[in-house]
């Protein structure tokens, strides 16, 4: 299913995830903070999976082109985004105050945009060997961001940040959620790509 068939559902969790988050970091709430960075995931998720699961099963590479690496590619940017927006709101209008709140949010932000800028650069190739080279392209620094987050994320859980007092705990929220998010985008990525591969070698 095309991505913007579900981009209205994406959004509202969007929305609703950062005002309960918001709320939930304001009555320093773990629980709730918890449910609500889920309830965007949640979302993300069951959305990459409508959009690559038909491939999984098929192989089929007519319908869409190169439509499936630019629709995980602008989840991962919504992810980022996502993740930028909560460090911004929570640690601005929650009064939890954090001082690398707005560096992460910031950081967020820059690769969201780099996300946009790789989803465009997809969404060009559409000659035969333009979309191997940007697929492959693509994919390589797919798989260099699973080992990216998940190290950090490995880090984040073997370090005890989880069980923090201090004013970012709100943030490991925030940093396990999206990190989840954003691995499980780039997996799903690697499968199609993979899963198309072995269907049409010569384009994919």
């Amino acid at each position: 299913m095309p991505l913007r068939r579900m981009l209205p559902a994406i959004l509202i969790s969007f929305a609703l995830s950062i005002f309960v988050c918001v709320l939930a970091a304001a009555r320093h709430a773990d629980v709730p903070m918890a449910l609500a960075a889920a309830l965007f995931a949640v979302q993300v998720l069951i959305t990459v999976l409508r959009t690559n699961a038909p491939f999984w099963r098929t192989g089929d590479t007519q319908t869409l082109g190169l439509d499936w690496a630019r629709d995980n590619t602008l989840l991962a940017a919504i992810a980022y985004a996502w993740g930028a927006t909560a460090m911004f709101t929570v640690y601005s209008l929650s009064g939890l105050t954090w001082r690398h709140g707005w560096q992460y949010g910031a950081g967020m932000a820059l690769l969201a945009a780099v996300a946009l800028l790789c989803a465009a650069y997809v969404a060009r190739g559409r000659e035969s060997y333009d979309t191997a080279k940007a697929n492959n392209i693509l994919m390589g620094v797919t798989a260099a961001q699973v080992i990216a987050v998940g190290g950090a994320l490995i880090y984040l859980i073997a370090s005890g940040a989880l069980q923090t007092k201090k004013p970012d705990w709100a943030a490991n929220y925030v940093f396990i959620s999206g990190g989840c998010t954003v691995i499980f985008i780039s997996l799903a990525s690697l499968l199609t790509f993979y899963r198309l591969r072995l269907a049409r070698p010569v384009n994919i």
